[in-house]
């Protein structure tokens, strides 16, 4: 990886942080896409450029300082590297593409909708099922079906509920089964 704005030691540093950084997809892509966006590539331009009016002048005074600096640089970039390793660690979805990233996210943020039309759907089905079954186009027909809807979608819900509660109940005792074993 060549360094863009300049070179301090004649050699061409790399920094492990950032090759690591450039391994996850979103990075890269994120960073290619800027790189070919008619705006980024004219910031780039202006930076290089503002780099060799500006800095490339004061390298060589900064060569001798910047020797005293570098293990401290090289140990930050050794710990940020060792913090990206944790990232992956704790959250292995950052190793995924961008598209499906990108999928997962909009399912995510779609779930409630989703799941609420699914519900809608549900309760009317439910709804014109005790129509049916109350035989009649009339108020009171429409009232009783109206009363066993809510009391079949309760019970549903409840039942829901119920099963969540007991699933999380037995995950408790177990973790704190664990921990009392350790």
């Amino acid at each position: 990886m060549a360094q863009v704005n300049g070179d301090f030691s004649g050699s061409s540093p790399s920094s492990v942080f950032l090759q690591h950084l450039l391994d996850y997809p979103v990075v890269y892509d994120g960073v290619s896409t800027f790189k070919q966006n008619p705006y980024g590539q004219k910031s780039l331009q202006l930076s290089d450029s503002a780099y060799k009016t500006f800095a490339q002048p004061l390298a060589p005074f900064l060569n001798k300082p910047f020797q005293f600096v570098r293990p401290y640089l090289q140990k930050a970039d050794s710990l940020g590297d060792q913090a990206l390793s944790k990232v992956e660690e704790t959250a292995p979805f950052v190793k995924k593409p961008t598209r499906q990233l990108v999928a997962d996210a909009r399912a995510l943020v779609g779930f409630p909708y989703r799941t609420g039309l699914e519900a809608k759907d549900h309760v009317l089905n439910t709804y014109s099922a005790e129509c049916k079954k109350a035989g009649g186009d009339g108020i009171v027909a429409h009232s009783k079906a109206l009363v066993s809807t809510a009391l079949i979608s309760s019970s549903e819900l409840l039942g829901w509920a119920s099963t969540i509660m007991h699933r999380r109940g037995t995950e408790a005792k177990e973790t704190v089964k664990e921990k009392a074993n350790h």
